[in-house]
């Protein structure tokens, strides 16, 4: 395959060298040309060859093709593995770098209302460009992949350096964090959790991805302790949706998020909406109602969601509950 990456850089430097002299072609030449039943044969062999990935054979059967020729098939072919999906070697891909810097030598007008200009009849270079994109986008998921399958993505690491860098990483971890394995999570968490003192923590929307991968008790912790903002926000709402169909976990974590003073007040009402409500989700809601600052959010909702008649016995069977908080919520 030596041989095979030489070829491709030597064709690289000699389609580097040709003339950029446009030649203009009308659409109906363009798809003449793209429908043609011998071109589009030559196209199947030429991908036969890179599902192969016998790379000197595809450059040789380029070189041998004519103009207009060679740049409808160029198109095709690229369009082919763009759409095919074809898992790219790296001999592939230095095939395809080397189309992409093909100049493109034939054009087509394209004109609309008042105003016409000339684009590449066959834009090969822009699937060329897509192609490589997705290819390297794949190249960073392997990459991720494998250092957290064996326990090596430190992620504080990770997740330093330039701003633009981390935000890339972090949407990366994000989006595949859901197909690691349960152990790999879990060495992920553990960095969080297990951490003597916790002197760093990821952003809120990744903190939230980790709580919702893992289900662990302890990084939910973490994340009820930090600033609440649209993602954790958000993750209560899901939270409360999941209680209501009867999720103890998540009924459990809503009792906890309680803790954190900007999602104190939604806890309580999400809390207050569960119907059936448990007998612990009953004595956490009675303890709120001993509190000044919870009581009146507390008594409000359950007053809400019809607990009228239980309020009305609190005041007469507990003397911890706030009887002012409860007696205003039912006075109105």
């Amino acid at each position: 395959m030596q041989q095979g990456m030489l070829c491709t850089l030597l064709l690289t430097f000699s389609l580097s060298m040709m003339p950029a002299r446009a030649v203009e072609i009308s659409p109906q030449q363009r798809e003449q040309l793209l429908q043609d039943s011998q071109l589009q044969q030559k196209v199947a062999e030429l991908v036969e060859m890179a599902v192969k990935d016998d790379v000197d054979a595809l450059n040789f059967a380029l070189q041998r093709l004519a103009l207009p020729q060679q740049e409808a098939v160029r198109y095709l072919l690229l369009q082919h593995l763009d759409q095919s999906q074809l898992v790219l070697t790296p001999y592939m891909v230095n095939f395809i770098e080397s189309q992409r810097q093909a100049v493109p030598v034939y054009q087509t007008m394209e004109k609309g209302e008042g105003y016409e200009f000339s684009v590449p009849a066959f834009d090969y270079q822009s699937i060329a460009n897509r192609l490589i994109k997705q290819w390297n986008q794949d190249q960073r998921v392997l990459d991720l992949v494998f250092k957290a399958e064996r326990y090596e993505l430190n992620l504080q690491q990770w997740l330093s350096g330039h701003e633009h860098l981390v935000q890339a990483r972090e949407a990366l971890l994000i989006r595949e964090l859901g197909n690691l394995s349960p152990p790999a999570v879990k060495a992920l968490t553990e960095q969080l959790t297990q951490a003597p003192v916790t002197s760093w923590l990821p952003t809120s929307s990744l903190m939230v991805r980790l709580a919702q991968v893992s289900e662990d008790p302890q990084v939910y912790k973490l994340l009820w302790l930090m600033r609440a903002d649209f993602y954790i926000e958000q993750e209560l709402d899901r939270l409360a949706r999941l209680a209501r169909q009867g999720d103890e976990f998540a009924i459990g974590q809503l009792m906890v998020a309680e803790g954190n003073p900007r999602l104190k007040s939604q806890a309580l009402q999400d809390l207050a909406r569960l119907n059936p409500m448990s007998d612990e989700v009953k004595a956490f809601l009675v303890s709120r109602l001993g509190r000044a600052d919870d009581a009146p959010i507390v008594a409000q909702a359950l007053a809400e969601q019809g607990y009228q008649s239980w309020l009305n016995d609190l005041l007469v069977n507990n003397r911890e509950v706030k009887r002012h908080a409860i007696l205003q919520v039912l006075s109105q």
